[in-house]
């Protein structure tokens, strides 16, 4: 059909602006595939890996052994599969830590990914991340607790997903500590080692009931036995399973929004181009019409290259992005531990990045197309008719009061509302998503100097209750573990610590400190729990199930950890402890502490450095989302800017026969999009604060961590330059499409 060779033409007559539109879909529909295929096969490793290897739903240990017989019957009690492991802390050097763990056959069974499983004593698995940080290859030999062992396998395990030291910390770095399994026959030469643990794992058998309502029962017919247990750690508080669901809600969180939001842009600014493309055309649309073309194949022939553009860029977007799962997952499962049998490739997502561009542009262009087609041939025929009636914004703001040069800039604006809203939206969106990663960055910046509230170097725990004089530098505290009423989900900790502590310095919003012989609230569970100082509150203990009330004296400005603070005496008194009892104590200097006595031990220092190294991969992110943010934008500003100087050559022309010069015109018609874009930007602030913290209250949910959300006024700044950039970017490339318009465009449009 010789209507068809048009569309060719009509691509040549302004490809850059095509393929501007053509790269928007294709970020769009990568973004989507990529984010998709990343959360789906990370959430089906886990998946698969947690239930084919049995993760346990809770551990704790007990004042003695529970006996094989004494498990039988409690598995048959509290229907539940019961194992236990061993475990102890080897010292590799003054700053690396090798946590070595028993082989279990029923609960957390480890999963081998490279190498061979244990065949004989002498032999261990390594978390292949530690292995990797510390040069520990298959076949080396690694000494420890005074023993050799010679490296056979690189193993995961479903409750080290995220191999924290401790369940309380954030941050883990395999340069200072690692996980690793031997035979179970080998404990027996580590029978004299001082801080080897005994823990149990359990799964519940029946995957319907509430985990906490089996938890409590299970509790109770231990007691009942006449077990004393403690470390109590229920799956859903302990990081190391669950970090990584958070990263695999965030990115299916953002696997939707991104794609839209690039296609909406997309269609509307196909939308707007078409529009005014059909109605320039209208004469010869008219013309068409009278030849005995029909309204079908007219709609045809303009569809033809927004689905054109849309189907290239979504399968350019899609086959871009496929190569990429697969490394991004490999990435990610560097960071947490979890077997790769393979990557799957949905072909429901990569028919999503085809047809969703497909079916937005496509509706769009088509609503577009129809409404000028519907116009008779003979309208059609008197060609486009400028609007030139003032509308509801020029009345408003009264143009005329203004110079020439500004009130032009003005009304070069407000005469294309459709034009104004996509620059408007254009770069809220891309300084929404500069924002973002600023603002992420910000928040962790924020939350990790809320650090300061803790002034020792040292946290040991106890295995059991402790009685008597203090070392010298140290402090006692006491924790239990509570929740509101309703929202077991919520889980989080009540701390008892010394009225004049000098150790724990809670700080209020301004900086001055907050004395400890009251009850404080961390801010981060204070906004997640809606508290305020003044507050009476009602928790109820996970331990006993009993509810306490607290008065809420002061909110410490502290983001890290949700804890509630209040004097020792006071905590020992109203949960029934006796005087002067405690669990556990900070101190300034390293203790003498036998290990046995010993549940666990935090050293401060460890925190730097996995901070850096957390940073550092958070920096990147924020790099990468600065690029693609100002990518996007310079398309948007090209676009938009290339549009004015299109429908503004007739204008251009008469300025260069009134002898304007150079300068002024490139003045006047590319600077009147300066206001629209600095307005753009200061309402994605609120805009980028209000998803942050959406998003954070989302994800807090998930992992039990509340971050504030926090925009840096440097980092504002630094956006806002990004973005002016850009926009002289995009003018700069635009300001040869006014020196080619000629003084006869004016002289052809009067003939026209």
């Amino acid at each position: 059909m010789a209507l068809n060779r048009r569309i060719i033409r009509i691509f040549k007559e302004n490809k850059l602006r095509y393929l501007g539109i053509l790269l928007l879909i294709i970020l769009g529909s990568y973004t989507f595939i990529v984010a998709a295929g990343l959360s789906q096969n990370l959430a089906n490793l886990v998946t698969s890996f947690t239930e084919e290897h049995i993760q346990e739903d809770l551990s704790f240990s007990t004042d003695k052994t529970i006996s094989e017989s004494d498990s039988a019957q409690l598995e048959k009690e509290a229907d539940i599969i019961i194992e236990e492991y061993l475990s102890f802390d080897a010292a590799l050097s003054d700053s690396l830590t090798l946590r070595v763990l028993s082989e279990t056959k029923k609960v957390n069974i480890p999963a081998v990914i490279e190498g061979q499983p244990l065949s004989g004593l002498g032999e261990i698995l390594l978390d292949p991340a530690f292995a990797k940080a510390n040069n520990y290859p298959l076949g080396s030999q690694i000494e420890a607790a005074g023993k050799n062992f010679t490296v056979v396998g690189f193993v995961s395990l479903p409750h080290y997903i995220y191999p924290l030291k401790n369940v309380n910390n954030i941050l883990y770095s395999p340069n200072d500590f690692g996980v690793g399994v031997i035979n179970r026959k080998e404990f027996e030469e580590f029978s004299d080692i001082d801080n080897a643990n005994s823990i149990y794992s359990v799964r519940f058998n029946n995957r319907n009931r509430s985990i906490n309502t089996q938890a409590v029962e299970l509790r109770q017919v231990l007691q009942e036995e006449g077990f004393t247990v403690s470390d109590w750690i229920n799956i859903m508080d302990n990081k190391r399973a669950r970090m990584v669901w958070a990263s695999i809600t965030g990115m299916k969180t953002m696997s939707v929004p991104l794609p839209v939001l690039m296609f909406l842009i997309s269609c509307l600014i196909i939308g707007i181009m078409f529009w005014r493309m059909i109605r320039r055309e209208s004469v010869i649309i008219g013309t068409l019409y009278a030849q005995g073309y029909r309204h079908g194949e007219l709609m045809r022939h303009y569809m033809a290259l927004p689905v054109m553009l849309a189907f290239a860029g979504g399968i350019i977007g899609s086959l871009l992005a496929l190569p990429f799962i697969k490394p991004m997952v490999l990435a990610m499962v560097s960071y947490y531990n979890v077997p790769v049998p393979g990557i799957e490739f949905s072909f429901i997502n990569v028919l999503i990045g085809i047809l969703t561009p497909i079916l937005f542009l496509g509706l769009s262009s088509y609503l577009v197309i129809r409404s000028e087609l519907k116009r008779s041939p003979a309208d059609l025929m008197k060609g486009d008719i400028q609007n030139s009636k003032v509308n509801v914004l020029e009345r408003a703001i009264k143009l005329d009061r203004f110079k020439f040069s500004t009130k032009f800039k003005l009304r070069e604006q407000f005469r294309s509302i459709s034009r104004l809203l996509f620059l408007f939206l254009g770069v809220t969106s891309a300084s929404v998503l500069m924002l973002f990663g600023f603002t992420i960055m910000n928040s962790m910046n924020h939350a990790f100097k809320s650090l300061d509230v803790y002034q020792f170097d040292y946290e040991y725990s106890f295995r059991e209750m402790q009685f008597g004089e203090l070392p010298e530098g140290a402090e006692a505290f006491n924790a239990g573990k509570f929740y509101p009423e309703n929202k077991e989900e919520i889980e989080f900790y009540i701390s008892g610590i010394e009225p004049d502590s000098e150790l724990v310095m809670l700080k209020d919003g301004k900086g001055n400190l907050i004395p400890n012989n009251q009850t404080n609230i961390t801010k981060a569970l204070a906004n997640r729990l809606d508290i305020k100082a003044g507050d009476n509150v009602t928790f109820i203990n996970k331990e006993d199930g009993k509810s306490y009330s607290f008065q809420i004296d002061a909110v410490a400005d502290s983001y890290i950890e949700q804890f509630l603070y209040m004097p020792i005496a006071e905590f020992n008194q109203k949960m029934g402890l006796p005087e002067n009892s405690y669990m556990g104590l900070f101190s300034t200097r390293k203790l003498g502490i036998p290990d046995e006595m010993l549940l666990g031990t935090k050293s401060m220092a460890e925190l730097p450095e996995a901070i850096d190294e957390f940073m550092g991969q958070l920096n990147s992110m924020v790099v990468l989302m600065t690029i693609v943010s100002s990518i996007v934008a310079l398309i948007i500003l090209y676009l938009v800017t290339s549009l004015i100087i299109e429908e503004n050559k007739n204008t251009i022309s008469l300025f260069k026969i009134f002898g304007y010069r150079r300068r002024e015109i490139r003045s006047l018609i590319l600077n009147s999009s300066t206001l629209v874009i600095v307005f753009g930007f200061i309402v994605a602030i609120p805009i980028a604060l209000v998803s942050m913290g959406a998003l954070y209250g989302y994800l807090g949910n998930i992992i039990n961590l509340m971050l504030p959300t926090i925009i840096s006024p440097l980092y504002v700044l630094i956006s806002f330059i990004a973005i002016m950039l850009t926009y002289q970017l995009s003018k700069l490339i635009c300001a040869k499409s006014i020196e080619v318009v000629s003084m006869s465009e004016a002289l052809k449009a009067g003939v026209d």
